[in-house]
């Protein structure tokens, strides 16, 4: 993590040994046998296939025989990848054997599993169809298993953190723990990848792979781990979602990140460096609050002239004086008097840093028992990192410089950030730290605390104990911003909802409109991590201060006020494997595009919000302010709602040159969604606090509803169903809105069923008439006249046309006023009443910023559209055509999308693969007028240039 880290470079090397080859000539015979099917080659060699369940079987070729559980990676580990059985006792038990005129089929009900006795290739067949094909034998040598499959012209996802991916065709990837952390590295790999060709396969080993895509264009891909082993689990499904699903019961449901966790984290090291006072000029001086200047110095840094002069850092200040500024107490206080949302505080994180300067083990804790109380007491959590073992080598002789978790939990520690110096190995030491971890949380708190873990190197299985980090990364770059954004989606893929990474990079930074646009983006992600202490500033919220301050202020409260729909997003990636951030096909599987790159920076966060981050400088004034382009809202028929402003957007359009000021994150909202809010909040505490309000924020089109989630936010309880539920759905008919709050289902400790309920219902016009039931009873609602007296009554309505959905922005926009109808209801019992509201006179008609043009004759079509040759890559396209001088904006249609709103008479194309053909067709757009459509052209990317093997 830290500059003194050393990284452990992975070989890539496809290269194997070919000694000792095992070639599947062909199958002899197949049996059944007590819990396996039996395979028998012509050479002796013995295969075994369990049957788990009727879309799920685990197929063994093992040269030595034993069939034993796969290599820990080294002496003393127990990681486990699976949680299931997979010796398939109970799956055998449907699943008939049959001979066939090519050899052998296993019949489970569901698949057919084909073996074909000449050349022993296994396919799987599901209603008719080949889902999945060998296209040879596996190939086992001394160094490597290779399967290789016929590639069905598929999209390929998986294969964990990687960096600036999230769809494989195509690609080759690394299943090896490069800790590689900029674009195209490798820093959490999964050994699991499934296809949408309706099946998923997870590997069975701890060994390094190398997974190819049909980068060859040769119709194959293959995948092979350095063992001399083959072990795998096959799965099979009709849905992304169902596969990713059944990824997660053979590995483990991802674990429910605490409602804590979802607030902005600080993390630094407050128990080793020492501070000297410098000149304001002075290389490295920073500014603290006393107005004086210091610079930072590690003790082995530090010269032996100025020690006497410094100041040494501590977690609660307990020096007293000038000192105090310098402890964890301080910055933590700073967020607040900063007025910064923030729920979690790592107070040790470094090497060589501990959480107590006393000269025992006991002394230490005490210390750090000392700063968790007095978090606690501000509302905020603790957590603690760590690079070495989490207990003392010497039990009963501890040193002060030890760590012992257990204690650390009975102190109040409620998080873990492993390290890069511990776990760096990967493969299951990694694996085996988190789910050691665990253990000792379960073992110290039983189900009171669930494990939140953060790691740097995952592996198959990790998300039931653990989040992922991403990584060192560099801030003040965009280019940290811009390959994030995918590797993001590919974690959701990977079966990994739970990802966080550094604000504005651990290292590097002083770009101020760089940090707010990464401050804007993350918002809308699960986990954020303020990695203070390396970079070339503070790393914290309001470091630079002024209008940095306000939008990242902003963007953090809009974080807290999103909280109940956050959680609600979270609860449906461990229940039913629905990534927080989603990738577009998820939610749009008809969309060829959403399968590429075109869209790797945008995604939904849930199911009603779409996201497309500033992750470039396109065209930008010095202030920041700049366009976003290739915007792609799906679904014609579906409505998008700038979120901050309102204005309005036809799906199944990529928008371009839209508008990004530097306060404005694009963010769009479905019509028809419905969203739970909360008021802004600074702590987790302060959240828990509102726990007898409500308010949902409902977008009136057609049908929808959604599922408000909740539970402790703290303990593990959860999982044995203490948690409750609320359906809320929205019918708009006309101009007639019905909307429904079921009663809440469940309960869980601290429950409070007794809430005031708001609704606040985006509309153009006032109502005709509101009729409320609460339970069986008919509400009477007054009107009132401002926002002050709709906060102060109960059963009211306000029709508010000034509404802000961020009033932290309202200084920078004169756009940002909405139209709602507001409804407060007063408190009542919610799990014994259902709240019914009728609302006649809603108008949600569109205005639409892109409705489509009508086409017009008279208006000249584009000519000579041809592509530029001298700029077309390998993975772009530029085209331009002959500039109609009488036009607002051009259109083009290419291959199957409709891209609008461009301004120049060229246009490039990004993100596309190497020798791929796309069709171009451009027209003329004046007001809502538009030219025919010009001739189609049919354009090429380039080959993609040799890269040399070192």
């Amino acid at each position: 993590m830290k500059e003194e880290r050393t990284i452990n470079k992975a070989t890539n090397s496809n290269q194997k040994t070919e000694t000792s080859n095992l070639e599947l000539q062909h199958i002899t015979e197949v049996t059944r046998q007590t819990g396996y099917f039996e395979i028998h080659y012509a050479h002796g060699l013995t295969g075994r296939l369990y049957i788990l369940d009727s879309k799920t079987f685990r197929f063994y070729i093992d040269p030595s025989q034993k069939f034993q559980e796969p290599e820990q990676s080294e002496k003393g580990l127990h990681a486990q990848i699976f949680l299931t059985d997979i010796y398939g006792a109970k799956g055998m038990n449907d699943a008939s054997l049959h001979v066939t005129k090519n050899g052998w089929q296993i019949d489970t009900g569901a698949i057919e599993i084909n073996l074909v006795k000449n050349d022993a290739t296994m396919s799987v067949t599901k209603n008719g169809k080949v889902v999945l094909k060998e296209a040879r034998p596996i190939e086992l040598t001394n160094s490597a298993t290779v399967q290789t499959l016929v590639d069905h012209n598929s999209n390929y996802f998986g294969g964990g953190t990687q960096n600036g991916r999230f769809t494989l065709a195509g690609e080759k990837i690394e299943i090896v723990n490069t800790n590689n952390w900029v674009d195209q590295g490798v820093a959490s790999p999964n050994p699991f990848y499934w296809s949408t060709a309706g099946y998923g396969v997870i590997r069975n080993t701890f060994k390094p792979g190398h997974y190819d895509f049909n980068s060859n264009l040769n119709d194959e891909i293959t995948t092979d781990h350095e063992e001399n082993r083959f072990d795998a689990i096959y799965f099979f499904a009709d849905s992304a979602y169902e596969l990713i699903n059944a990824y997660h019961k053979l590995t483990g449901r991802p674990a429910l990140t605490p409602v804590f966790g979802f607030y902005e984290a600080h993390l630094n090291a407050y128990n080793r460096d020492y501070w000297v006072e410098v000149k304001s000029d002075e290389k490295g001086a920073i500014k603290y609050p006393d107005g004086k200047y210091y610079r930072e110095y590690q003790p082995k840094d530090l010269p032996a002239e100025l020690k006497p002069k410094s100041i040494r850092e501590t977690l609660n200040g307990e020096h007293g004086g000038v000192s105090y500024q310098f402890s964890a107490r301080a910055m933590l206080e700073q967020y607040l008097q900063n007025d910064m949302p923030i729920g979690w505080f790592l107070p040790n994180d470094g090497y060589g840093a501990g959480y107590g300067q006393t000269d025992t083990l006991a002394g230490n804790l005490k210390n750090l028992a000392e700063f968790v109380k007095y978090a606690n007491s501000k509302g905020v959590q603790v957590g603690l990192w760590t690079q070495q073992n989490l207990a003392p080598v010497d039990p009963e002789n501890p040193k002060p410089d030890d760590r012992d978790f257990e204690k650390e939990l009975v102190a109040g520690v409620t998080a873990l950030k492993t390290d890069e110096a511990w776990v760096g190995h990967g493969y299951s030491f990694g694996l085996n730290a988190t789910q050691s971890t665990a253990k000792m949380i379960a073992k110290i708190k039983g189900d009171q605390l669930r494990p939140f873990i953060i790691t740097v190197d995952g592996w198959a299985g990790t998300q039931n104990t653990s989040t992922v980090w991403t990584g060192d990364e560099v801030g003040g770059e965009w280019e940290y911003i811009r390959f994030q954004i995918p590797t993001y989606i590919g974690e959701g893929l990977s079966g990994q909802p739970n990802v966080a990474s550094d604000m504005d990079g651990i290292f590097g930074g002083q770009k101020p409109i760089i940090n707010t646009r990464d401050y804007q983006w993350k918002a809308f992600t699960p986990i954020q991590l303020n990695m203070d202490g390396w970079g070339k500033n503070p790393k914290n919220p309001f470091v630079f201060g002024g209008i940095t301050n306000k939008l990242n202020r902003a963007y953090l409260k809009q974080k807290s006020m999103m909280m109940p729909y956050i959680y609600s997003i979270a609860a449906q990636a461990t229940f039913t494997s629905k990534p927080m951030v989603r990738a577009m096909f998820l939610e749009y599987p008809d969309v060829p595009e959403f399968y590429t790159n075109l869209v790797r920076y945008q995604y939904l966060w849930g199911e009603n919000f779409l996201v497309a981050p500033i992750y470039q400088d396109t065209a930008s004034d010095e202030a920041g302010n700049d366009i976003r382009n290739e915007i792609y809202l799906p679904d014609e028929k579906q409505i998008w709602i700038d979120f901050f402003t309102g204005q309005e957007y036809r799906g199944g359009q990529v928008i371009n040159n839209f508008d990004a000021p530097l306060w404005k994150l694009p963010v769009f909202v479905k019509a028809g969604a419905i969203v739970p809010l909360a008021p802004a909040t600074n702590t987790p505490k302060e959240y828990f606090d509102l726990k007898k309000q409500r308010q949902f924020i409902v977008y009136p089109s057609g049908n929808s509803s959604f599922s408000v989630y909740e539970d402790d936010g703290f303990s593990a309880k959860y999982q044995q169903g203490d948690y409750a539920q609320t359906k809320v759905s929205s019918h708009l008919l006309d101009n007639d809105l019905t909307i429904k709050i079921a009663k809440t289902r469940g309960t869980y400790a601290g429950f409070d069923p007794e809430k005031v309920t708001e609704i606040d219902i985006r509309t153009k016009k006032a109502p005709e008439a509101i009729k409320v039931l609460v339970g069986s009873e008919e509400i009477t609602l007054t009107e009132v006249n401002s926002v002050a007296e709709f906060r102060n009554q109960e059963n009211c309505y306000f029709f508010d046309q000034n509404y802000l959905v961020n009033p932290y922005l309202k200084e920078f926009s004169t756009d940002l006023k909405q139209t709602f109808l507001r409804i407060k209801l007063g408190q009542t019992n919610t799990s014994q009443n259902e709240i019914t509201v009728k609302v006649a006179g809603i108008d949600a008609a569109a205005k639409l910023i892109n409705q489509l043009p009508t086409e017009d004759d008279s208006l000249t079509t584009p000519t000579n559209l041809a592509q530029d040759d001298e700029k077309t890559t390998a993975d772009s396209i530029t085209v331009s055509w002959q500039p109609v001088s009488d036009c607002d904006s051009y259109q083009l249609k290419v291959d199957n999308a409709l891209y609008t709103n461009i301004k120049k008479a060229s246009y490039t194309l990004s993100s596309l693969k190497p020798e791929t053909e796309h069709t171009f067709m451009a027209r003329a757009v004046k007001k809502l007028k538009a030219s025919p459509w010009g001739a189609c052209v049919s354009c090429k990317t380039n080959k993609a240039a040799k890269v040399e093997q070192k």
